[in-house]
């Protein structure tokens, strides 16, 4: 199918798309490259998002067959394939080209940054950074997650790349299998939200908004600070609740010393970050920072990148890539479909109808669709799907554009840890050899406040670096209460163990934290300070006595 637009060019762009008829070759390479790429996507990543493209593409035929909101006028199958593969609204629109583009070259970057050590450099700066606190282990483990998925960009690669490491070294020091296991998962998943890579999904959210990339990564910023400091938070109270050690002195020293002996790749990010912030492309950016990789891996011995670990690192970029391109081509033809039936604009009417309107049912609403539609799927591919309905119900409901897509596309990362389908739990529950399914529901646990950002974002824009100075810090701020609130409730331990009025408090004030208007802020500070105030008081009798 490719050969054929490529040899018959000047036939495919001069023609008069849905007036000129297709030819029988027209209509045999059409069938076969959307065939192909069904294939490939159920090869890749399974059968789902194959079963959500056919269900579109029955319902666009077929439509006058369908009851209520979703009754239409057919579409003519030439039209539906001409719409498909000969315009550029369909298997060859912006998303594959983003695919082809921006996605393969950061998937790259981050695998030969990988062979170049660049992921021990993230290991041993979190062990050395993290390795003395009591903890230790499960904190070095978010810390490393977060930076390691940072060039990875996938939930399970990460879980495999840094879980290997962390998890036994968290069970050794005292966590619970199911714990470590959680953390390290929850953790990982963290890194489809830290820039520059996040999952590949960055490219598309600023395809979406039109915003520049290098403001989709600002905006995302603070959300990923929260969402690793979330995680930290639940380790630390699990930590302060069973008195847990820090890591031996001698792994710390270790650590710290191989990190003066890789810091050289750090200059990569810097020079990626740079050109980014310069205005460049993301594309040549990434293409920059692999070359410098390349180059800097000669500046150290044991970092250098020879033949064959150079072709290990493609070979890594291209099994990477395989699954979140294939996945993109699907989402590319289901959002050419529901272009070409219209569905797309009637699911907001129908959406707003069910909740009346209502924020709050509408936000709770998209999030249960993010998850569900979420399961199993790379973070970009369910991303694009529930963007098509999600974020413009949110918009027309008055949120910001870049909130809405970020609210989205938080809650298809969080699928990744939420049951029946929580893929990075599964790859976590392998390592620590525990109940895939009971380290999933351990996993939600732990990420409970995680749960809790993107409503933050919802109703303080701001917290996407939306506004003046004093407002972004207000919304950072409200933020961090919320996630300390949050997990107190769920950990039921701050300061000491909390009663049971204590945890209903605390849970008000993660409520209070919400709405983003100054006074619930304060009401919701005010519970805090009030719970740890009465632990203060509790552990003063207690020592006095």
């Amino acid at each position: 199918p490719v050969l054929y637009i490529y040899q018959n060019y000047n036939y495919v762009v001069e023609r008069y798309p849905y007036i000129t008829d297709l030819t029988a070759v027209d209509w045999v390479v059409a069938i076969l490259a959307i065939l192909l790429a069904m294939e490939a996507c159920r090869r890749a990543i399974g059968a789902t998002l194959v079963f959500l493209l056919l269900a579109f593409v029955v319902h666009g035929l077929f439509g006058p067959y369908f009851p209520g909101p979703l009754h239409q006028a057919a579409v003519n199958p030439m039209r539906l394939l001409d719409h498909l593969f000969l315009t550029t609204q369909g298997l060859y629109g912006s998303i594959t080209g983003i695919s082809a583009t921006y996605v393969l070259m950061f998937v790259l970057l981050g695998a030969v940054l990988e062979k170049a050590r660049g992921g021990d450099l993230f290991m041993n700066l979190a062990a050395g950074l993290m390795g003395k606190q009591p903890g230790g282990p499960g904190k070095a483990a978010v810390l490393a997650s977060g930076l390691f998925g940072s060039i990875s960009g996938a939930a399970v690669a990460n879980v495999y790349a840094t879980g290997t490491f962390t998890i036994p070294l968290m069970i050794k020091t005292g966590f619970r299998r199911r714990f470590a296991a959680a953390v390290e998962a929850v953790a990982s998943a963290s890194g489809q939200l830290v820039p520059p890579i996040m999952g590949s999904a960055a490219f598309l959210i600023a395809d979406f908004t039109r915003t520049p990339y290098i403001e989709v990564a600002k905006a995302a910023a603070l959300p990923a600070f929260l969402y690793l400091f979330a995680v930290y938070f639940m380790v630390h109270l699990e930590t302060k609740k069973f008195n847990l050690p820090s890591m031996d002195i001698e792994l710390v020293r270790k650590a710290r010393r191989e990190v003066r002996l890789d810091i050289h790749m750090m200059l990569v990010l810097v020079i990626v970050v740079v050109l980014l912030v310069d205005r460049t492309t993301p594309f040549y950016a990434a293409f920059a920072g692999v070359l410098c990789t390349v180059l800097f891996s000669f500046l150290r011995r044991h970092t250098q990148l020879n033949l064959k670990r150079l072709l290990d690192a493609f070979e890594v970029g291209a099994r990477r890539i395989a699954p979140i391109a294939s996945a993109l081509f699907i989402a590319a033809l289901v959002v050419g479909t529901i272009e070409l039936s219209g569905l797309g604009l009637r699911f907001t009417s129908i959406l707003i109808n069910v909740t009346g309107g209502n924020l709050l049912l509408t936000l709770l609403l998209v999030m249960f669709s993010c998850i569900v539609l979420g399961m199993g799927l790379p973070t970009s591919a369910a991303y694009m799907i529930v963007a098509i309905f999600g974020a413009p119900a949110l918009v027309k409901l008055g949120i910001e554009p870049l909130a809405a897509h970020f609210f989205v596309f938080y809650y298809a990362i969080i699928s990744a840890i939420t049951p029946p389908v929580a893929v990075a739990a599964y790859a976590a529950a392998t390592i620590a050899n525990t109940p895939m399914q009971r380290t999933g529901l351990t996993a939600m646990k732990l990420g409970a406040a995680v749960y809790l950002v993107p409503f933050v974002m919802v109703y303080s824009p701001a917290l996407l670096s939306i506004g003046e100075a004093g407002q972004i810090a207000q919304a950072f701020v409200t933020g961090v209460v919320a996630v300390v609130a949050l997990a107190t409730a769920v950990q039921g331990y701050f300061l000491a163990s909390l009663t049971v009025l204590e945890r209903c408090l605390a849970a008000l004030a993660a409520a209070s934290l919400l709405h983003g208007d100054w006074r619930s802020d304060a009401v919701g500070t005010v519970l805090l300070i009030v719970v740890a105030v009465m632990h203060w008081y509790r552990l003063q009798i207690v020592s006095a006595k």
